[in-house]
């Protein structure tokens, strides 16, 4: 078991597509509404989506999140362009291998697959440009409902021991005066609570603090909390806004606690 990652979404300054179907902008890919999602058209045996991150950025994580219809049988391929290289992803751009596109053989409960690439040995320079070919798709279509792209954090020391899994169910129960029940189902939200109980000092200055003082409770974070390759990985990929209290205590010498508790979007 490897450490937790942690990956702020990064901004787009534009996203594009090889095809689109109708009502399914690229752009979306970019909001924080899983039912609204990019959608290809169907009739090919792969589909590209195209990030213009507006300037050179390290990315070494991707995460591809609500994508409806997704099979074991796909494939991803990441490529980067410089600002100089230009979009068109000329010769000498990188270019990554095609690996299985979902995260790992056990599929969610809600059928919606998950993705994941983290960057290889030898990794892209920092690129504008991001191409990414799902292959495999035999005339089906690629749906993608947000797509995460930024360099992941991870802790020296992982979180401790009384990790919490649980569900946020948005449904409401009642009673009505003859006994009988009144239910209105909603949509069941996967939650997580870890605490990272020995978080060095530099640690928290450097990286903790400023990731929770710019996303506070509004803006959405991933959180792998197994990054190693297994077929439970795509179920241990966590994507949504922390809750309750932020911060740090300083527990003890050269050891502050952060708890982190997430409610997931990504259903």
């Amino acid at each position: 078991m490897s450490n937790a990652v942690i990956v702020k979404p990064l901004a787009f300054a534009a996203a594009s597509a090889g095809s689109t179907a109708a009502g399914y902008d690229p752009a979306f890919v970019g909001n924080d509404h899983m039912g609204v999602v990019w959608k290809s058209a169907t009739g090919a045996a792969s589909q590209a989506l195209t990030i213009d991150m507006g300037a050179n950025v390290t990315i070494d994580t991707i995460l591809l999140l609500g994508c409806t219809g997704a099979l074991a049988g796909w494939t991803l391929k990441v490529e980067a362009a410089t600002s100089a290289q230009g979009a068109t992803f000329p010769a000498g751009s990188w270019v990554g291998a095609a690996l299985p596109f979902l995260a790992g053989s056990a599929m969610p409960v809600s059928g919606r697959g998950r993705a994941i690439w983290f960057a290889p040995a030898s990794p892209p320079p920092a690129s504008r440009y991001w191409r990414l070919t799902i292959g495999g798709l035999a005339n089906a279509a690629a749906t993608v409902a947000r797509l995460v792209m930024g360099r992941k954090i991870q802790l020296q020391r992982n979180f401790q021991f009384g990790a919490a899994f649980g569900v946020r169910d948005m449904s409401n129960v009642d009673f009505s005066v003859r006994g009988v029940l009144l239910r209105r189902r909603g949509v069941k939200l996967r939650s997580v609570a870890v605490t990272f109980g020995s978080v060095y000092k530099d640690e928290v200055e450097a990286v903790v603090h400023p990731l929770i003082e710019e996303i506070g409770i509004s803006e959405p974070i991933a959180l792998i909390i197994d990054p190693d390759d297994d077929a439970q990985r795509q179920n241990r990929i966590w994507f949504g806004p922390l809750v309750g209290d932020l911060g740090t205590v300083w527990a003890k010498p050269g050891g502050f606690e952060w708890r982190a508790s997430l409610v997931g979007l990504n259903a």
